[in-house]
């Protein structure tokens, strides 16, 4: 109803709204300092050392994220660095928030004096403690895996004058005395050292040092010390049945060598009195749950290799292995050793060779 009394339709002419101005936006330029602050995480956290030195040189806010936190340094990839005097710091920085990368590679740096120039004057003191200390970080970040640091301090060690593997070895066993946390995977790695000198009263203090880790929770202490025990208790029948029990509680937890030695139990069923069909079942369960490795990865990275040269290359293996006579173990470890590098490094086709004997001679270690 107007003013005058008149009624008005609805249409275009006598009804209208008053037509809204468009206005153009311009798009938004995206930048990555625009992206979500966890987006940022996930980017630096999986870069090179050299690219995170760059990022954080860009902005105040990427130096910010760098230089606060832990996760970026954590996850920092340390693949073309070697520790040395330029780069030392980064080192050790990555490592003290938990690069376990980096805590390795300085663990051996300093215990071969690799990069890292000490003065002669009580070098092997020096470098055995520093190299002790990121040992140990290196195996408290070793989680859900088996303790490691004792393939480089293993014997021979040095007769004449100060020796850095004693020095080391000596040094995490006084750090046992301390510390709770991953007490348990030091004493393993002190026990394995102990176990490979010829002297018996040696052989039993690793004993010793393997029960202490069992108790401690070690998985893999407790299979060495079923295994050393089992040699004794085959006798018995009742013992022999408690053992093989024991063996597939390991195995259950994820022990992978009480995987294997349950499969071979299984195998000779007249051990545990299993019938043919249930120790089939078993051994089927074990190798099921163990995937097998997919080939097509190595040669989607490998463009200049095929099947024929691995087969050759794996052929000569098993001929070295069985000139030298070591264990199918240590074939079969460096078959995967090959097979993991293959998966992430271009190998030009002439150090196949140096690759596949590299890797067997890490494996007998």
């Amino acid at each position: 109803m107007g003013s005058g009394g008149v009624i008005h339709c609805r249409c275009a002419k006598c009804f209208c709204y008053p037509t809204k101005r468009r206005i153009r936006r311009r798009p938004r330029n995206l930048t990555i300092l625009s992206l979500p602050e966890d987006v940022l995480f996930h980017i630096l956290k999986w870069l090179s050392v050299g690219d995170i030195l760059a990022v954080r040189a860009v902005h105040s806010q990427l130096k910010y994220l760098v230089d606060n936190h832990a996760s970026v340094w954590a996850c920092a990839n340390f693949q073309e660095l070697w520790p040395s005097p330029r780069n030392l710091k980064l080192f050790e920085r990555a490592a003290e928030k938990g690069n376990f990368e980096a805590a390795v590679k300085l663990g051996i740096a300093y215990l071969y004096n690799e990069g890292l120039s000490v003065s002669d004057e009580a070098r092997a003191e020096v470098n055995g403690l520093k190299a002790s200390r990121f040992f140990s970080l290196a195996e408290r970040l070793n989680v859900n895996a088996a303790p490691f640091i004792w393939l480089f301090i293993r014997p021979p060690w040095s007769v004449s004058g100060s020796c850095c593997k004693a020095v080391v070895h000596e040094s995490l066993r006084a750090e046992c005395q301390l510390q709770r946390t991953h007490r348990a995977s030091i004493l393993h790695c002190l026990g394995r050292v102990m176990s490979l000198f010829e002297d018996e009263e040696k052989k039993k203090q690793a004993h010793d040092l393997f029960e202490e880790s069992a108790n401690q929770g070690c998985l893999t202490s407790s299979y060495l010390l079923w295994e050393s025990d089992r040699k004794t208790d085959m006798s018995d029948p009742g013992r022999c049945l408690y053992n093989f029990r024991k063996l597939r509680d390991y195995a259950a937890k994820g022990c992978w060598e009480a995987q294997v030695s349950l499969a071979k139990a299984c195998a000779n069923g007249n051990q545990l009195g299993l019938e043919v069909k249930a120790s089939n079942e078993i051994v089927c369960q074990l190798f099921q749950a163990s995937p097998a490795a997919n080939k097509q990865e190595v040669f989607s990275m490998q463009k200049g290799l095929n099947d024929t040269m691995r087969y050759i290359l794996i052929d000569w293996l098993v001929e070295v292995a069985t000139m030298k006579d070591f264990t199918s173990l240590c074939l079969h470890l460096t078959v995967e050793c090959v097979d993991r590098y293959l998966r992430r490094r271009l190998v030009p086709r002439y150090r196949l060779q140096l690759l596949g004997i590299a890797c067997m001679v890490i494996c007998t270690r």
